[in-house]
């Protein structure tokens, strides 16, 4: 059995019993969730319109501006000139006009971050403009590849919003799972299969995590990869995704502060843990397909609350988008890799590649779907009591039957 093999069989079965997905385990998992989703980060108390100075590191930076972290709370700096000079850990000093949390810079005064990782990020970056011209696939070549999403260009990054599947460009468990499995299958062929492989492909992906930028998902990510490669290489068998998941929630924590208030947290925590809950593994000729198709469901449906609050709304294509976009994230992301090393070959075929994913994404756009409180929070309660009673559904039949 290969790498790929035991990583894609990974269950959600009870290695500690007193784990199990029973029914008390399971009211507080929902509850959980609905706090994650329902509350999410405390809303933050805005000024009125005025003129100012604010200082803080940049958290986030886009083709449209960045997010500033400030002592006053977070702002949005809208300039499209961050994108092509700051990244995420650089210092600000903006001069500007404000209005709720968006600012108009007049003035921005620049200090880069002197971290080794910064540095290297930075480097590759550069190394992007230098080998890939065309600034769409260079955009997906740096934001699936090192979380780089400042290189995206506005009109792509539409595409995906609007067709359900901005989270493909955010770093995180598919991201990292797909690095966790190179590097273990690496390591496996380079030195076998015994315990150096394991360690050594988890450095691996802790480079991969502080290189990425280090984001709560990324880390949340990380953490659980590395428990699946460091349990296959120790002991192997099933491994109790839901003790992986509240370890990893534990450590983010800790290490982390501030980690539950951050949306991009509550999406990736929420996203797994609605997986767990309501995952299942379909099978058959078409698993391939039905299967991702499944989990963009549960996710849609129970990220739907925070969806709604951070997008304004959510899309119903967003699964099918999902599974078409799966094969293309894989290519562009393989290509990227190579023309980033200068293969002249794999830079050829980026370009169309790229463009013919961003048009496909274009068929599938639509105004989000934003549903009133009073009508989105009973209708979410029904579906997740439908998610679960589906994924479970050979049992409950086994047992009334």
């Amino acid at each position: 059995m290969g790498a790929g093999e035991e990583f894609g069989n990974l269950t959600v079965s009870a290695v500690i019993p007193s784990m199990e997905l029973s029914n008390p385990v399971i009211a507080v998992l929902l509850a959980t969730l609905s706090l994650l989703l329902v509350f999410g980060a405390e809303e933050h108390v805005y000024g009125e319109a005025s003129h100012g100075v604010w200082r803080g590191e940049l958290t986030t930076v886009t083709a449209k501006g960045g997010m500033l972290d400030t002592a006053g709370g977070n702002f949005w700096i809208s300039d499209k000139s961050l994108a092509a000079l700051s990244l995420k850990g650089d210092s600000l000093i903006v001069l500007g006009h404000s209005r709720g949390m968006f600012i108009t810079p007049f003035s921005i005064r620049l200090k880069l971050s002197s971290s080794l990782f910064s540095s290297l990020r930075r480097q590759y970056r550069d190394r992007l403009f230098e080998t890939i011209p065309d600034p769409a696939a260079r955009g997906l070549a740096g934001g699936l590849l090192m979380g780089l999403r400042g290189l995206i260009p506005g009109n792509t990054a539409d595409a995906f919003k609007q067709s359900g599947t901005s989270h493909l460009l955010a770093l995180s468990g598919l991201h990292t799972g797909i690095i966790a499995l190179v590097l273990l299958f690496l390591t496996r062929l380079m030195f076998g299969r015994g315990v150096f492989s394991g360690w050594l492909a988890v450095t691996g992906i802790v480079l991969f995590v502080a290189l990425s930028g280090g984001r709560a998902s990324t880390v949340r990510a990380g953490i659980m990869a590395s428990f699946a490669v460091l349990w296959m290489s120790h002991r192997g068998g099933k491994l109790h995704l839901l003790t992986v998941w509240w370890t990893a929630l534990l450590l983010s924590s800790i290490f982390l502060p501030g980690t539950l208030a951050d949306r991009g947290a509550q999406m990736s925590y929420g996203a797994v843990l609605s997986l767990i809950l309501f995952g299942r593994n379909v099978k058959g000729r078409h698993s391939a397909v039905l299967s991702p198709f499944y989990a963009g469901v549960v996710v849609t449906i129970s990220l739907a609350p925070l969806m709604i609050s951070i997008y304004g709304g959510f899309s119903w294509l967003g699964p099918t988008a999902t599974v078409v976009s799966l094969p293309f994230m894989l290519v562009v992301m393989a290509l990227g890799f190579l023309s980033s090393l200068g293969l002249n070959a794999a830079n050829v075929l980026l370009h169309p590649i790229s463009s013919l994913w961003v048009n496909i994404l274009e068929v599938f756009s639509h105004s989000p779907i934003c549903l009133p409180q009073f009508v989105l929070y009973p209708l979410w309660g029904i579906l997740l009591l439908g998610l679960r009673v589906f994924s479970r559904w050979n049992g409950f039949n086994r047992r009334f039957r």
